[in-house]
């Protein structure tokens, strides 16, 4: 791994291609960029992903509690620190999960979309399969161990680093990004959503939100912090850390693979 970035390397690792465009190109995302997402499946997803969301926020707090700041000052450089980015990426983070979950509601009742929605369970394509009542689904549920995971004790996990915790922020970002993007590029050439079965809320709000500059900017940051996080470890430990985030990649790529709802 010594002449690659970290993400560079994990992105180049072996069967992750495949993995990468299931999670990122699913049938759900080319219909949502077609504004041919039924409005009751959209909101199946988004009451998950809003949970989803909630989830991350305790992570984010567990990634602040492993940002160990500079004791010592240096020519009054110390805020620009890797560290300090550090802690300034995630704080960029919860600042813009929180305005989602806000997003989220105006959104859903703008266009009455049900934040509460019931709906298959995300797993194996048993489209039959309803909920018992609303909940985490599986998916959602592997996602919310994940995140807390890294949480403040006592739910937390002592032996998460967080080099774990930029690898896992890193790809929830991008793949979120990359999906979007290949929904947007789903789109015919006109923007009329007149006839879009959820009524433009994709269209219109969401795709646009999910793909614009200022996200990019922030994914962009996630993968410079994780490569200069990466750099510094010790280069006896380089070899171990390369193989705990390429698992902790694969993982979370299963999940947003599953994550999306299956479709017709």
């Amino acid at each position: 791994m010594s002449k690659l970035s970290m993400t560079e390397y994990l992105l180049s690792s072996p069967e992750i291609t495949d993995l990468y465009q299931r999670a990122t190109q699913s049938q759900f995302l080319s219909l949502a960029g077609k504004g041919q997402l039924p409005p009751e499946i959209l909101s199946q997803w988004l009451s998950q992903d809003r949970l989803y969301a909630q989830a991350y926020i305790r992570f984010a707090g567990g990634l602040i509690s492993r940002v160990q700041l500079p004791i010592k000052v240096q020519d009054g450089e110390t805020s620009k620190t890797l560290q300090w980015r550090i802690l300034s990426l995630i704080q960029t983070a919860l600042s813009g999960v929180t305005r989602e979950l806000q997003f989220f509601e105006e959104i859903a009742k703008k266009y009455g979309l049900d934040l509460e929605a019931l709906g298959p369970v995300a797993e194996g394509g048993n489209l039959s399969h309803k909920s018992a009542g609303f909940a985490p689904n599986k998916v959602t549920h592997d996602y919310i161990n994940l995140f807390d995971s890294f949480a403040a004790q006592p739910r937390g996990d002592l032996f998460k680093t967080l080099l774990d915790g930029l690898v896992v922020l890193w790809t929830t970002e991008k793949a979120y990004l990359d999906s979007w993007t290949y929904a947007k590029q789903q789109a015919s050439e006109t923007t009329d959503t007149e006839g879009d079965l959820d009524g433009g809320a994709l269209r219109k709000e969401f795709i646009p939100n999910w793909t614009d500059e200022q996200f990019q900017a922030f994914v962009k940051e996630c993968q410079e912090c994780l490569d200069a996080y990466a750099a510094e470890q010790i280069e006896d430990t380089e070899e171990v850390a390369a193989a705990g985030s390429i698992v902790l990649f694969k993982k979370v790529l299963v999940l947003e693979e599953s994550f999306w709802p299956m479709v017709a």
